[in-house]
């Protein structure tokens, strides 16, 4: 073999080594330099997605006025009616606080709440006092055939409260409202307020302030 060929040889091998095992001024290893990857792009920065959250439901009467949000465990009001009761009654006055008030100070002031109450001999029975010889048409038109039951007897009293609201232009806030069902439309007409509709009044205003808490 030519001496020259080969010494040239083994000098070319000795640099492509060097440079391939840092010795050369690169500083870098061949097998670095390989693994090395080329600079990618950074994907642009994406906005998080948010979660659509459902809407809250609306709040009832029911979750303003009972802890546990249920009918039948809360009563609205303390008085001796069981809470399912009072929940009903307060449903028949739509939902209506001053309403259902004006509707539980005329039991309070009428019989205590006592359902099986029988006044004017015999005539005015349950914890309304419902009159049956002035209200058989009304009781009849409502499906009521039962006065002792409180639910059935209150909704004889709201039908003739909403009936003598629009007679009188007076609301459960006015003393004509509970003349007019003690003694009629007529006497209400006449007379702005009773030893009966001063009970009654001042009845209806602890109930409205208990209600608001």
């Amino acid at each position: 073999m030519n001496h020259r060929l080969r010494a040239g040889g083994l000098i070319y091998g000795a640099v492509s080594l060097a440079l391939c095992t840092g010795i050369a001024a690169g500083g870098y290893s061949c097998a670095a330099r390989e693994a090395q990857e080329p600079d990618l792009p950074v994907p642009a920065a994406t906005a998080p997605v948010l979660a659509i959250q459902p809407e809250e439901p609306a709040i009832t009467a029911a979750g303003l006025w009972s802890d546990d949000r249920s009918r039948i465990d809360t009563p609205l009001l303390d008085v001796p009616l069981e809470a399912e009761t009072q929940w009903a009654i307060f449903g028949q006055c739509g939902q209506d606080t001053d309403l259902f008030c004006a509707v539980m100070a005329i039991a309070s002031v009428e019989s205590d709440f006592d359902p099986q109450m029988v006044g004017d001999g015999g005539d005015s029975i349950g914890m309304m006092q419902i009159n049956t010889r002035w209200h058989m048409g009304r009781m009849e038109a409502l499906g009521v055939t039962d006065l002792t039951d409180p639910v059935q007897c209150t909704a004889v009293a709201i039908d003739y409260l909403l009936e003598l609201e629009g007679i009188l232009e007076a609301g459960p806030g006015d003393q004509g409202l509970y003349v007019g069902y003690n003694a009629g439309p007529s006497k209400a007409k006449r007379t702005s307020s009773t030893a009966y509709s001063r009970e009654v009044m001042a009845v209806y205003q602890e109930y409205i302030e208990e209600m608001e808490g």
